[in-house]
């Protein structure tokens, strides 16, 4: 992983992993951070599933973020809950309300159906919607991949810290 620097507002930062945990059962999308063979950054905003340190992904058959994950499998991520703009009267007073993780791991694509079913199934609960499972034929029009966390980080501005 990189080597990151510590983060500047100490106020801000959590580490509690439950707390961090909530924070990705709540969360409705990731931004996840992929690197192309070239180097060049890309973030995609995606629906996931969260469950017992991984995020479930789905999305298209084919496409860049595919390409990049199977080029290289370390990716970033973050998720923002509770965003709230807080307004005042000078652009110094305006500031924002949330709850966040930011976390670093490895993706990799789900090929086996009972397994991508598992993953779908944490995808749906994460919605609470419902969740019947893909024949052989029709999981060849998804793609479903998991990240697994290595590591993460939590912050908090406007809410109380665990």
């Amino acid at each position: 992983m990189l080597d990151k620097p510590e983060m500047r507002r100490h106020d801000k930062f959590v580490s509690d992993v439950e707390w961090m945990e909530n924070v990705l059962r709540e969360g409705q999308y990731a931004c996840v951070g992929f690197a192309s063979p070239d180097g060049d950054p890309y973030v995609l905003p995606i629906g996931y599933g969260y469950e017992d340190g991984v995020l479930y992904l789905h999305g298209a058959a084919k496409g860049l973020k595919n390409d990049m994950a199977a080029a290289n499998p370390r990716v970033s991520f973050s998720v923002s809950v509770g965003v709230e703009v807080i307004r005042g009267a000078t652009g110094e007073e305006f500031s924002c309300k949330y709850r966040s993780v930011i976390g670093f791991g490895e993706i990799k694509e789900i090929t086996e159906l009972a397994e991508k079913n598992r993953a779908l199934a944490a995808l749906m609960r994460q919605y609470e919607g419902p969740h019947s499972d893909m024949t052989e034929e029709g999981s060849k029009s998804v793609w479903v991949a998991k990240i697994v966390v290595k590591e993460m980080t939590g912050k908090a501005s406007g809410y109380p810290k665990p």
